[in-house]
């Protein structure tokens, strides 16, 4: 797990982490990778007020409620503020310190980031598909290429 024990599973205790939490670690990670700093990096109360400013707060609070954690959920979060969720290109030009670098990022890498990002964990993108994502696609090319050519090697071809 990452330096700020993740998401809502962690940040809320709950009793229900299980594998999504660790889908939710890699889009927290290639995050970091894009913008060039931890993006969410204060204390649980900070994390969750930093995850609803990107994500929304209305999702967070129903995951809260899935958990039983209502009562750690922050209150200011019940505010008009912090309702709708903010597009994730958008987010990270408001926090990168590397401008120049995300006008190269490829939209697909962004639509992962954001599957894996997403706050219900029953929601969330599994590592399954993850790994068939589109942004992974050049890496399943370069894979069939190798084992074509190996084929080929081993009928002496």
């Amino acid at each position: 797990m990452s330096r700020v024990e993740w998401f809502v599973q962690v940040l809320l205790r709950s009793q229900h982490q299980g594998p999504k939490i660790d889908v939710w670690s890699a889009g927290v990670t290639l995050l970091y990778l894009m913008i060039g700093k931890s993006p969410f990096i204060g204390d649980p109360e900070q994390n969750i007020k930093d995850i609803a400013n990107l994500r929304g707060s209305e999702d967070l609070w129903e995951v809260a409620k899935l958990h039983n954690r209502e009562s750690s959920f922050p209150e200011e979060l019940y505010g008009k503020q912090f309702s709708t969720s903010m597009n994730l290109r958008e987010w990270c030009q408001k926090n990168t310190k590397r401008r120049n670098f995300l006008s190269e990022i490829p939209s697909s890498l962004y639509d992962l980031v954001d599957k894996c990002l997403t706050v219900n964990p029953r929601l969330r993108i599994t590592a399954e598909d993850a790994l068939k994502h589109e942004f992974l696609a050049p890496t399943h090319e370069n894979l069939r290429k190798q084992r074509e050519l190996k084929q080929g090697n081993q009928l002496g071809l």
